[in-house]
């Protein structure tokens, strides 16, 4: 008897599901949020506040090149904000300042954005695996949402190496002493494994249903040890 549609996803397909719903949520947080990188909070004098990958928050920060300190932001921007005199200048030194490598602020920005986009993709497929599990569509389902979260891994796996090893050093943010990586941070690198995890399990649910799909167009019916 050949196992009804709806009852065809796996264990391992569940679990590839919410790990992947998991891992979306994780990383969005940490790729809209301000704390990649923060200053201690006793320590007083820093020009830094914390920073995301697209907000920045300063105490009291003046560009190198401002050498008489006319000009201090204060508060958290965006970083593409147009109405703050002279933030073109913090943007110019986030893009091409940091410890003799440049641009890799924007490298990471690339990746983790590459990461959140094929993570939303994922996200996509699992809902599709909700809603309509078990159709005749399911193994390509299953194909994107693996590959996906492949290269969403990959790509995410390399903007928090780079920002790891990177961001604390000496040269791109003043006082890197009392600079430390940040919950954001965490969550990035938490959610970056989450979506290992869920790539591994989407890869294993495809080639099980691969296998079920060969199984039945050659003997006409599934055993029944393998419908639980």
């Amino acid at each position: 008897m050949v196992v009804p549609p709806r009852e065809r996803t796996t264990t391992s397909g569940w679990f590839a599901v919410a790990c992947q719903l998991t891992a979306f949520l994780l990383i969005s947080i940490a790729m809209f949020t301000r704390s990649w990188l923060a200053a201690e909070s006793k320590a007083y004098g820093t020009s830094l506040d914390k920073l995301g990958l697209w907000w920045q928050c300063f105490r009291s920060f003046s560009v190198p090149k401002d050498i008489h300190g006319e000009r201090l932001f204060v508060g958290c921007r965006w970083i593409f904000d147009r109405f703050t005199t002279g933030y073109e200048d913090v943007r110019e030194l986030l893009a091409t300042r940091g410890s003799g490598v440049a641009a890799f602020f924007v490298v990471v920005q690339v990746f983790y954005t590459l990461c959140f986009v094929l993570s939303l993709v994922g996200g996509a497929m699992s809902m599709i695996l909700i809603l309509c599990p078990g159709e005749s569509f399911e193994k390509k389902v299953l194909k994107t949402a693996y590959i996906a979260g492949a290269i969403a891994f990959f790509t995410g796996f390399l903007a928090v190496v780079i920002f790891g090893a990177m961001a604390p050093m000496e040269g791109w943010m003043p006082h890197p002493d009392h600079n430390n990586l940040s919950w954001s941070y965490a969550l990035a690198v938490v959610g970056v494994v989450a979506q290992f995890a869920a790539a591994l399990l989407f890869w294993l649910e495809f080639r099980i249903q691969r296998r079920k799909d060969s199984y039945i167009n050659a003997h006409g019916s599934l055993p029944m040890e393998t419908k639980a």
